[in-house]
């Protein structure tokens, strides 16, 4: 499991490969923090919803996202170039923001999945929302092994 407070510095994010889905280009993101690494997968326009929610909320500089581009984006030409220019936004943005980590960007990178403070920020949340309908509808709660793994760790 990873621990993005210990590892801050030992964090990195790349965009190595470019996926095609149903005729939609996807961008495949690996995320590491220290030893543990995952893989995300983003189109563009997800990364217009992140760039716009932290140029709000976080200071991000309004043109440091790829700009749009509606015709040739399918290009194989483009597309590469998209995808160094998407991976040295994440790198800039994850520097930037390596302090703070939001919540935007951790969802965005799924850190809810992998690293411990934001699964246990997920799992306070679902239980605050949805505890007392969980205790009332059985006796009885499932928790994925990763969520009891943090139970036993040391």
């Amino acid at each position: 499991m990873a621990n993005f407070l210990k590892n801050r510095e030992l964090t990195r994010v790349t965009v190595p490969e470019v996926e095609e889905s149903d005729n939609v280009t996807v961008y495949v993101i690996e995320v590491q923090v220290g030893e543990v690494r995952w893989r995300v997968k983003h189109r563009y326009r997800d990364f217009v919803e992140l760039h716009d929610q932290l140029v709000v909320d976080h200071g991000i500089a309004k043109d440091s996202l790829p700009p749009k581009k509606v015709i040739g984006n399918r290009d194989p030409v483009f597309v590469e170039k998209r995808r160094n220019l998407l991976e040295a936004y994440l790198a800039y943005v994850v520097t930037f923001l390596q302090h703070t980590m939001p919540q935007t960007l951790a969802l965005f990178l799924h850190f809810n999945q992998y690293e411990i403070l934001f699964l246990l920020q997920d799992m306070a949340m679902q239980f605050s929302r949805e505890g007392d309908d969980l205790l009332q509808a059985s006796p009885n709660f499932s928790f994925t092994p990763l969520q009891v793994s943090l139970y036993f760790k040391k």
